[in-house]
């Protein structure tokens, strides 16, 4: 009896904390391969603490990233006076550049690079920039705090960050509460991309989604896109993570460390990865497609050639066949799931005659690829007898 009690509490014991395990692994960590030159790594541009308005402790940000298989984070609490809401609790007297001390600390144990940024947050125009790769959040807040006109405040503020040598970010231009009718580019934005300090532009916010404006914009202007979740709470009531990947931003570094992330800003090598899509320049996202969607095998015969399409990543694939493959016989549409294959047979349109070639090509629509606002990438997949 008493061994069957032992063996039933080890039993139960061991259930638990199996159970607990598994609750507490994310079972889909984001993986993207690198492209030729170039590490892709993965980050959340934009993300708030308790040392502003929001309700997590720097290192909670860490865990969060660790777990989905992110590189980096930048924190970029609110620095205005009026949001931060532990010092008004006299919770904590708030030095502006604690979250980032915090987190950077931790991310070094984890491996995740942590990015000194802050948010300032006035009214529309010119609305939320972020200030990232900065060394005094407080210097900053000095000049906006002191400034009630929106548009003086945000271009002091800017300065500072560009003096501390800061990449500065419109946030999301379509932010309900100050786009009520769609984004709209006033004279202010104007003025700040003329004086430098617009650098980038957030084209995916996890609460409004995807600004196609906002592509198009950077596109025009030579912008760098970005994207973040801007969460405030904890992720997961954001997210379903056992299910869902978080917004990212996709940065081509030439190392894994901040400063090459920062040149890679400021060179214009990001992308965005949200909800399924992939948003960037073709000189970006090409490369990026190429490394995720291989040929794994192309048999050829006399009168047909059997591909096997191979996805190494966990971004889905939608393709459509684009013109310039009418003379042969392929599918006109294909889903491929994350790290899985697609089967297909190919041959000519006359499936009588030979094929009589050693080398096709099969012009595509990558449609969850995009250039430019809905402009899917065009990408030609080539199969060869070995």
């Amino acid at each position: 009896m008493k061994k069957s009690l032992v063996f039933g509490l080890l039993f139960m014991v061991f259930s638990i904390m199996t159970g607990l395990k598994s609750m507490a692994q994310v079972p889909h960590r984001m993986v993207i391969p690198d492209v030729p030159g170039y590490f892709t790594l993965k980050g959340d541009m934009h993300i708030h603490t308790v040392f502003s308005d929001g309700s997590v402790w720097p290192t909670t940000r860490i865990d969060e990233a660790y777990m989905e298989g992110l590189d980096f984070i930048a924190l970029t609490d609110h620095l205005d006076e009026r949001l931060q809401r532990q010092k008004h609790a006299g919770l904590m007297n708030n030095d502006r550049n604690d979250s980032y001390k915090i987190a950077s600390a931790k991310g070094k144990d984890c491996g995740v690079l942590v990015i000194h940024g802050g948010e300032i947050t006035r009214g529309m125009p010119p609305g939320h920039f972020n200030t990232t790769f900065i060394s005094d959040g407080n210097a900053i807040c000095k000049i906006t705090d002191a400034e009630k006109d929106d548009y003086k405040a945000m271009l002091g503020g800017l300065q500072e960050a560009q003096r501390q040598g800061g990449f500065l970010v419109w946030n999301h231009p379509h932010w309900s509460r100050q786009a009520p009718n769609g984004p709209i580019w006033y004279d202010e934005h104007t003025k700040l991309l003329k004086a430098g300090l617009m650098q980038g532009i957030e084209i995916f916010n996890q609460f409004e989604g995807v600004s196609l404006e906002a592509f198009h914009w950077a596109v025009e202007n030579g912008l760098t896109i970005v994207s973040g979740t801007d969460a405030h709470q904890p992720l997961f009531k954001v997210l379903d993570m056992n299910k869902e990947l978080r917004p990212v931003t996709l940065v081509f570094a030439k190392e894994r460390t901040e400063k090459a992330i920062h040149e890679a800003l400021l060179a214009h090598r990001t992308a965005v990865f949200a909800e399924g899509k992939v948003y960037g320049t073709e000189e970006n996202i090409k490369p990026l497609n190429e490394a995720v969607l291989v040929v794994k095998r192309a048999a050829f015969s006399e009168k047909k050639v059997k591909v096997v399409l191979s996805n190494k990543s966990s971004i889905p694939i939608i393709l459509t066949k684009a013109p310039g493959g009418e003379k042969y016989i392929y599918p006109t549409y294909i889903l491929l799931q994350p790290f899985g294959d697609y089967g297909f047979d190919l041959s000519l349109t006359d499936r009588n005659k030979p094929l009589g070639e050693t080398t096709i090509d099969m012009p595509f629509y990558i449609n969850n690829f995009y250039t430019d606002a809905d402009k899917p990438l065009v990408r030609t997949i080539r199969v060869s007898a070995k």
